[in-house]
């Protein structure tokens, strides 16, 4: 962090004993331990103040966007509204011409269509190429 090594450490506490004196040197080195304890906790704070408020502006960012989609989705959802209600408008208007067109095209569509007849479907019939083909196969 500071690239301090052993030899200036050793150099630094010597001075620091020679001007303090052995009495004054313990509070001095409790003194110096307790504010570096305080400047990494208010360091360690700031850090994670300025985390949160990056993941609360970018929670801000996707509630807007997720927003705008669905004020979108809105739109078009009262399009679709807008065009049901204009289709459906001449039935609600007069639904008995409705009902009955409704059944002519009915009865049309019921006289138009015949009963197609097939002829029954043979299942599980194998022929003999197929199984000698088969076993063929199995054996390669």
């Amino acid at each position: 962090m500071l690239n301090i090594g052993m030899t200036e450490l050793l150099v630094f506490g010597a001075i620091a004993l020679l001007i303090l004196g052995p009495d004054k040197l313990p509070e001095a080195i409790r003194f110096i331990g307790k504010w570096s304890a305080k400047i990494k906790r208010i360091a360690s704070n700031i850090q994670n103040d300025l985390d949160r408020e990056l993941r609360l502006s970018e929670l801000r960012e996707q509630m807007q966007s997720e927003l705008k989609r669905i004020q979108e989705l809105e739109i078009k959802m009262q399009a679709q509204m807008d065009n049901i209600n204009v289709i459906h408008q001449p039935i609600i208007r007069n639904p008995e011409q409705h009902l009955l067109n409704y059944e002519l095209t009915y009865q049309l569509i019921n006289e138009s269509v015949s009963p197609v007849h097939l002829p029954p479907i043979q299942l599980n019939k194998v022929t003999k190429q197929e199984k000698i083909y088969a076993d063929i196969k199995v054996a390669v």
